[in-house]
């Protein structure tokens, strides 16, 4: 077989191949023309090579990005970056104009064929892919549960259309022009270009997958903690409740004694304070003090500091945002890639109940502004509000994390 193609032995046909891959010019043009390396790369499938292929695969990834990120940045009116993965690139776009390529070029004249084919192997792939994800992640990145004639979310009537439309399109009006810019690439230029996108995209992709694992898990602990995320909020509500409830007295109390200051001088005053009218004020803040000790099992007494109390708040607060990323202290909070998986494909659905919850989350606080940025201008009740259910009365949305 060596013989054949021009070798002595395996042992000449490994040497060349080995020498072609990290110096194809140092070959003799006789050697590079047979290099079994370059002869598997540009065998053609359907008139075109595999260097080929790849570069249309890449290329359609990269347009239905663009045409999905800017129906969707349309659609809801600011700029978004749509996809599974954080690059310019949507691999269900990629796949299904390649198999549409390798299937119906050749017929590309019969248009009904080209329509049926892309409605129905777009819609397959897209139901493939659903599935896929909801086995693999518990979550995928559209629904069109609330469109008419739809298959549990996962695909529906207006959608394959939409395919069979897109097929027309492609095979009418982009292939010709994508077939032409690599028509006359040399084998060197497919090597470079393929070897920066794919390199690329490889990683991004890996990244992607475990970030869609981690938020997986993150979904399973966000469930078993629900009951100690309840208590959690109810505690630290109650805390600023009744600091609110404190303040206010200590206020009201402290006018009092200014007014009477006034009108009666310094020893009424004094001996106002000495009659205990100022120490019902200290009572409610020991009271609230011993109830949220007793309540969150921490030991808080009476005689603790108010430091020692945003102490203890803040430790709180840092379990329960810990907590409503679904997180532990082994896995720690949700990272900037999960995080940002969620907020690029907010139309993402889950069958966990506790999904909303994460999506909330990732979600929150995208734009902070006015007193709400750090909580410092508002109520006690108001930063409880938004510390734990991202708004206020007023509904304004908050942040219970710094992103």
């Amino acid at each position: 077989m060596f013989e054949k193609k021009g070798f002595s032995s395996r042992k000449d046909w490994t040497s060349t191949a080995i020498r072609f891959i990290i110096s194809p010019k140092a070959l003799p043009e006789r050697d590079a023309a047979l290099c079994p390396v370059q002869e598997v790369l540009m065998e053609t499938i359907e008139g075109y090579s595999i260097l080929q292929w790849s570069i249309f695969f890449m290329s359609y990834c990269i347009l239905g990005w663009v045409f999905e990120s800017f129906y969707c940045s349309l659609k809801s009116g600011h700029l978004r970056n749509r996809g599974f993965c954080h690059g310019p690139w949507l691999p269900l776009y990629g796949s299904g104009a390649t198999l549409l390529i390798l299937l119906v070029w050749p017929y590309r004249d019969r248009h009904i064929l080209v329509f049926l084919t892309g409605f129905f192997g777009g819609t397959a792939l897209e139901l493939f892919t659903g599935l896929l994800m909801e086995h693999l992640f518990n979550m995928r990145w559209w629904d069109y549960s609330h469109n008419p004639f739809n298959f549990h979310g996962y695909i529906c009537l207006y959608a394959a259309i939409g395919w069979g439309v897109l097929a027309l399109f492609i095979t009418e009006f982009i292939h010709p022009h994508i077939e032409r810019i690599s028509r006359n690439w040399s084998y060197s230029t497919f090597l470079v270009v393929n070897t920066m996108l794919y390199t690329l995209f490889i990683e991004d992709a890996v990244a992607s997958v475990f970030g869609a694992l981690d938020l997986r898990d993150r979904l399973s602990r966000l469930a078993e903690s629900s009951e100690e995320i309840q208590s959690l909020k109810l505690s630290i509500q109650e805390v600023y409740s009744r600091l609110e409830t404190a303040k206010a007295g200590l206020n009201a109390n402290a006018e009092y004694f200014r007014e009477l200051q006034k009108s009666e001088g310094k020893m009424a005053a004094a001996r106002a304070v000495a009659g205990n009218t100022m120490g019902a004020a200290v009572s409610t803040v020991r009271a609230g003090l011993s109830a949220i000790g007793a309540k969150t099992g921490r030991g808080t007494s009476p005689e603790e500091s108010q430091h020692s109390l945003k102490l203890q708040l803040e430790q709180m607060k840092t379990r329960l945002s810990l907590l409503q990323d679904g997180g532990s202290d082994k896995s720690g909070r949700m990272s900037w890639w999960s995080k940002t998986m969620l907020r690029n494909n907010p139309e993402a659905v889950s069958g966990k109940s506790s999904f909303a919850d994460l999506k909330e989350v990732a979600m929150r606080g995208k734009h902070r502004k006015g007193k709400e940025a750090g909580g410092e201008n508002l109520s006690g009740q108001e930063y409880a509000d938004i510390r734990l259910y991202g708004k206020t009365d007023g509904g304004k949305l908050g942040d219970s994390e710094d992103v």
